[in-house]
């Protein structure tokens, strides 16, 4: 039995099994609610192993519960073909997706302003006023800025969408983080866990506007180990479908 009162670690993961099998019951094996359990209890068994990173245990069981996030991210987030996005691939090596810029002036330009300070770059492994455990936006730009918006979306907003997450009453979008350039190389959600110095981070690329494909996560990788200096098994990254990776002419 996982479920064990003698064993805070195996209560804990009994404690979400019991939930995912409740979640799968009401609603379907294959329902968005899996997915909020799975992301719910990566991060308390990430939790857990900030405070005794010898847990092994408890690390077995987080890189079980990252293999079936990622499954579920990878099959069931897709995007629709390109020719219904408003952003375009400029260049495939690097990857580089640009949002359109008409788009954004009559969405998102009125709430700019007010989005700009609470936004930033991520410069180091220490991110001052981070709620750990909680779902951030951020952007990886084409000049390799780390950016990122400091007010946390609920748990359920991750999941289901940030379609309540507004600015003066127009929704929060990754494009607001690139106003100048509208350009990313990464895109998508990151947890912190712990804080002010993360010992570990929760990433995925859901963008409903820069879209990247799976070929975006070695950036995210990449930034995670320089500027935050985390090791790869420190790392989830759950990665969804979007633009195929081919240029536009002369982009």
């Amino acid at each position: 039995m996982l479920a064990n009162a003698f064993n805070p670690d195996h209560a804990l993961i009994g404690r979400y099994e019991d939930l995912a099998r409740t979640v799968a019951f009401r609603y379907g094996e294959n329902s968005q609610g899996i997915v909020f359990v799975l992301y719910d209890e990566l991060i308390a068994l990430r939790t857990v192993l900030a405070e005794r990173p010898g847990a092994v245990p408890v690390r077995a069981w987080a890189r079980s519960v990252a293999d079936r996030l990622a499954k579920r991210y990878r099959d069931d987030f897709v995007a629709p073909p390109n020719a219904q996005l408003p952003c375009t691939v400029v260049s495939s090596n690097p990857l580089v997706v640009e949002f359109d810029r008409a788009a954004f002036e009559a969405r998102y330009r009125a709430a700019v302003s007010a989005v700009a300070p609470d936004s930033g770059e991520i410069t180091g492994p220490e991110i001052p006023g981070i709620v750990p455990g909680r779902p951030y936006m951020f952007v990886i730009d084409d000049a390799g800025r780390f950016l990122i918006w400091k007010r946390p979306f609920s748990f359920d907003e991750l999941v289901f969408g940030r379609n309540r997450a507004t600015v003066n009453g127009i929704p929060v979008a990754h494009p607001m983080l690139v106003p100048e350039r509208l350009r990313a190389t990464a895109a998508g959600e990151i947890v912190f866990i712990g804080a002010p110095r993360g010992s570990a981070v929760i990433v995925n690329t859901k963008s409903g506007h820069f879209r990247l494909p799976p070929a975006s996560t070695p950036v995210i990788y990449d930034k995670c180990r320089s500027v935050l200096g985390l090791a790869d098994d420190a790392i989830d990254v759950f990665a969804v479908g979007g633009n195929d990776g081919a240029a536009a002419d002369g982009g």
